[in-house]
């Protein structure tokens, strides 16, 4: 099974209804239990429902987290990912535009300090930090974390500008909720950290 299927198929789990969510809660595996007697999978059961089904989808795609807790689950080196933070509710700290969202994806990135002020001007939700090498993205799915970041790579090359990337987003959102796809969505079109670029990656 190919990536685009394997995705298309968890992608259902988002749009299962309430009453179904048992069918996708598998017995926990007890040897992840600590001592607090709590594995992820039993701590995101009292989780508002669309961050449960987030969360679910995570599991089944990256495995089991490197921390978890009562607020979120946490990833470490996810492949693409550098980290992959789900929410149980959307973290106050990062609603600056549009509300944030409960999933949270960065990536391995060093900002140029001249190109935050665009940076800014495409997403004020995306975050870089550049202690830590990181460019981050949040919203509520990974395919707009990997539209976003895909787009602040061209605004940061300058190849292009803020409301380029911005009225290009809209569009590619709005291909998305049609039930259509773009490499913008699937996979990420650079390398992070500066490696080579993706040799198919769209012009």
């Amino acid at each position: 099974m190919n990536d685009t299927v394997r995705r298309a198929a968890l992608g259902l789990l988002l749009l299962a209804p309430t009453a179904v969510r048992a069918q996708f809660h598998e017995e926990p595996d007890l040897s992840g239990i600590g001592l607090s007697g709590q594995t992820p999978e039993s701590i995101i059961l009292n989780w508002p429902t669309f961050s449960y089904r987030l969360s679910r989808l995570m599991l089944a795609e990256y495995g089991q987290p490197a921390e978890a807790s009562d607020h979120r689950l946490t990833w470490v080196d996810n492949a693409p990912w550098k980290r992959t933070v789900v929410y149980r509710k959307p973290p106050k700290d990062r609603m600056l535009t549009s509300g944030a969202g409960r999933l949270e994806q960065s990536v391995a990135y060093r900002v140029p300090p001249d190109r935050l002020a665009d940076l800014g001007r495409f997403d004020m939700d995306i975050e870089a930090d550049k202690d830590a090498g990181r460019l981050t993205a949040i919203s509520d799915s990974e395919s707009e974390n990997i539209l976003v970041l895909n787009l602040a790579d061209e605004v940061i090359a300058g190849r292009r500008s803020p409301a380029s990337a911005k009225e290009f987003r809209r569009k590619q959102l709005a291909l998305r909720d049609s039930g259509k796809t773009s490499p913008y969505l699937e996979r990420l079109l650079f390398v992070p950290a500066g490696g080579a670029p993706d040799p198919e990656s769209p012009d």
